[in-house]
């Protein structure tokens, strides 16, 4: 037998030496990792949007909203554009308020409320652009509209929409937290602000519309309207709707 057959494997004892050192390194490699992991994940909790607005019973919302006043009162029945009914609805609003008012000279106003405690990114207040056109409505026009409500001014939009011969003018405005945003593009930047600042923005959209060719004459109606709708709602309201 060779001297190379006797000789020994000197590297057999290193290795064997070198084993649990390897396997501790990975191990505290691991645990590093893990609380890394853990930390990311702590901060990303930290920094999910809180919900800020509490819920409303319908009853209570329901009795924010007077149905007679300064010579309004409400009819039966309404024939409002409603957002399309469906799951998306559910999870859009968790109210739903729609009135008919009149007046002495026979004026009818068609009056909506739409609100959410909670709004994200992938449900957001439908604009009333959308819901009319979905309904085979034509827009004519929609413009922003400044809409003077005691000493505030509310940013709203005045739409014209049009179906074979019913003129139908609208008033209507979102609100997004403590933002009155007059584009979907505003309303974006609205909720993005408010999950920065760490919370779920609440939505809300309001509209009062008319039907009638003159478009100037429904507006000053409207408007009108709606602020003698402030001046005669409870502190509650007016801070839900107006932030007045």
């Amino acid at each position: 037998m060779s001297e190379i057959d006797h000789q020994p494997d000197a590297s057999a004892p290193e290795s064997v030496s070198e084993a649990p050192q390897s396997a501790a390194s990975v191990s505290r490699r691991h645990l590093m990792m893990g609380a890394a992991m853990l930390a990311v994940a702590g901060t990303a909790y930290a920094r999910m949007p809180k919900r800020r607005f509490p819920d409303i019973n319908d009853a209570k919302f329901e009795a924010l909203f007077p149905k007679q006043f300064a010579g309004w009162r409400t009819l039966p029945s309404s024939e409002l554009i409603l957002p399309p009914e469906g799951d998306l609805t559910a999870k859009l609003y968790q109210h739903i308020l729609t009135r008919t008012y009149v007046n002495s000279d026979g004026d009818g106003i068609m009056f909506l409320v739409a609100y959410n405690s909670e709004q994200v990114n992938n449900v957001q207040v439908h604009r009333p652009e959308i819901c009319y056109a979905a309904s085979g409505f034509t827009i004519q026009a929609s413009r922003p509209y400044d809409l003077k409500v005691g000493k505030n001014v509310v940013p709203a939009r005045v739409v014209r929409a049009e179906r074979v011969s019913r003129f139908e003018n609208i008033v209507y405005w979102t609100r997004i937290a403590d933002d009155f945003p007059q584009t979907w593009t505003q309303q974006r930047i609205a909720m993005t602000k408010a999950n920065l600042e760490g919370f779920y923005a609440d939505g809300l959209l309001v509209r009062a519309s008319a039907i009638d060719n003159d478009e100037g004459k429904s507006v000053a109606m409207l408007s009108g309207f709606l602020q003698d709708l402030a001046a005669h709602s409870p502190e509650a309201m007016r801070y839900l709707v107006f932030r007045a």
